[in-house]
């Protein structure tokens, strides 16, 4: 059973990440064909540029999601609940998750357009 569920996730994760991928080129195509490049060498700097921020995006979301989550409000507010100092720290542990999550998503697709930028 936990071998399905995983399989689902790294699907589930794997399609992200391609979504991603594809809407990144279609936009980078999109752009070029706005701005009328003829030359490949056009295509190729702009891929390895929209990987770069797209890495820059993951890493500048897990800097929001700490400052968020670490801010005075946000632990007070959760010293407020019902919840004991055991559901705090797995509410702490689920927000250290998502962050890392959504940075693991946007450096993967980040790497595989940076890795399309430099093999055309």
């Amino acid at each position: 059973m936990k071998t399905k569920i995983r399989l689902n996730l790294l699907t589930r994760l794997g399609g992200i990440v391609l979504l991603i991928g594809v809407v990144v080129i279609a936009l980078v195509a999109l752009m070029g064909w706005r701005a009328g490049w003829r030359t490949l060498a056009a295509f190729k700097d702009t891929m390895q540029i929209a990987g770069i921020l797209q890495i820059g995006i993951g890493f500048m979301g897990v800097k929001g999601n700490w400052e968020g989550t670490r801010s005075f409000e946000y632990q007070y507010s959760l010293s407020a609940t019902e919840k004991g100092s055991w559901g705090r720290t797995q509410q702490t542990l689920v927000d250290f998750a998502q962050s890392y999550a959504f940075m693991l998503i946007i450096l993967t697709a980040g790497g595989i357009s940076l890795l399309i930028g430099w093999l055309v």
